[in-house]
């Protein structure tokens, strides 16, 4: 599981500019705001086009642990679903996952292969986030007390009972993505404000300050505990020992679980005893099928709801290797990232030239960045089932990425991406499950 390199190096400008044009698509979606372009297939002709620009024009091609163990998702999910009494249900839900992750996921890792490229996609990602919150904002101003709804410019409706919770076009029309994604451009809107310039700065502070309104009116807790967990995760990396860190990460799925069970949250949320009572029966899923699982797909039909938890979701429904596969890949991304900001904030060396001084810094405060919008995601997952979302795979696309380009600065630092380091992180992934089902029996 080394990274696969070439002879030759070679970028793909038209690659990339595809996969620019799919990445404002996914986020922006422009085309689905009018009734004539609303059926028009423009993502999935630009993720082809990106991808023939990948394989034709950019090397070195990548791949990395993460990639083999996602691909390696592939024929458990099939297999899984045959041993489950749906086989074609396992190819369907194998042949999705390549294409609308997988694939998304080897375009970003590849394709992003400067700094410009990176900083461009985050200007995207930054004016798609503003362009929800201000088309969340019109649903409130439309909202109607009668209809319990309330339209935006987009076309999409906000939805609520007790509250308004504001919308957006695709996969967003859902709050708690909408959340989600809110909650991982928050760390780009404060790499941005770092940089010089007064009206940048000023963007910057408005865009952080809209981004936070913007996860409030979404109405999603998850995502609010989510945006709290970056800023204090920020904090904790930047100003905490490896002990407290530690601690921290111990303690928190601990936290939240008999937060959950023993008021806070549940007071404001009559469904919190039903989240949990889910995530202890995802959990027994497990225990009594721990090779297979229930097959991808399945938690819904056997408990009722999904499980309001990518871990548990996933460990569920395929067992020990799939969730092994799935958190290793996750864990694994985020443990070389921390080591890096923590071990290697600068570049040393007899033979360093003050250019490579520079460049390195450019890059990792970019990896910084992405290390923390992941864990926005990766906090917000643990009371969502977002385990297959498209944002998962574009920004661990992103965070790998930038990996592949501190590694061409510092090859020494790619001993980080060896097999001993892929195993530890599988077996650390396993701590969340183990840590949630002890909270579970406490609270529960």
């Amino acid at each position: 599981m080394r990274i696969n390199k070439l002879t030759t190096e070679s970028t793909s400008n038209f690659g990339f500019f595809f996969l620019f044009l799919y990445t404002a698509s996914v986020l922006i979606r422009a085309h689905e705001m009018f009734l004539v372009t609303s059926e028009w297939i423009l993502i999935q002709v630009f993720a082809i086009l990106a991808l023939i620009g990948m394989i034709a024009g950019q090397r070195p091609l990548s791949l990395l642990p993460q990639h083999y163990l996602l691909i390696s998702m592939i024929p458990l999910i099939i297999f899984s679903g045959f041993l489950n009494g749906s086989g074609m249900d396992g190819i369907s839900q194998g042949q999705r996952l390549l294409i609308s992750s997988i694939i998304p996921l080897l375009l970003y890792s590849n394709l992003i292969d400067s700094l410009s490229k990176q900083r461009s996609l985050m200007y995207i990602s930054l004016f798609a986030a503003l362009l929800m919150i201000h088309n969340g904002y019109s649903q409130h101003e439309n909202y109607s007390l009668t209809e319990r709804t309330g339209y935006g410019w987009a076309g999409s409706n906000s939805v609520g009972r007790e509250e308004m919770r504001i919308t957006y076009l695709g996969f967003f029309n859902d709050p708690n993505d909408l959340g989600m994604f809110l909650v991982m451009n928050i760390p780009f809107a404060a790499y941005f404000f770092s940089e010089k310039g007064k009206l940048k700065k000023l963007l910057m502070l408005a865009t952080l300050s809209a981004l936070f309104y913007g996860i409030y009116i979404t109405g999603s807790r998850g995502t609010l505990l989510g945006a709290i967990g970056v800023v204090g995760a920020y904090f904790m990396v930047n100003k905490a020992g490896a002990k407290l860190i530690l601690f921290s990460i111990i303690m928190a799925p601990i936290a939240a679980t008999l937060i959950m069970s023993f008021g806070g949250i549940s007071a404001a949320d009559s469904s919190a005893d039903g989240r949990l009572q889910a995530w202890y029966d995802g959990i027994w899923m497990l225990i009594h099928n721990p090779v297979f699982g229930i097959g991808m797909g399945n938690f819904l039909e056997e408990h009722g709801l999904v499980a309001h938890n990518s871990y548990i979701h996933v460990a569920s429904e395929l067992g020990v290797p799939g969730y092994s596969f799935w958190g290793g890949a996750l864990i694994f991304s985020v443990f070389v990232s921390y080591i890096l900001i923590k071990k290697h904030p600068t570049l040393t060396g007899d033979n360093t030239t003050e250019a490579q001084k520079m460049y390195y810094k450019a890059e990792f405060k970019i990896l910084t960045t992405l290390f923390f919008s992941f864990a926005g995601f990766m906090i917000t997952a643990f009371f969502l089932s977002r385990m297959f979302s498209l944002l998962l795979f574009i920004y661990l696309g992103m965070l790998m990425a930038s990996h592949i380009r501190l590694f061409k600065i510092a090859p020494k630092l790619k001993v980080l991406y060896s097999l001993p380091n892929v195993y530890k992180c599988i077996g650390y992934s396993w701590f969340m499950i183990v840590l949630v089902y002890i909270a579970l029996k406490v609270g529960l």
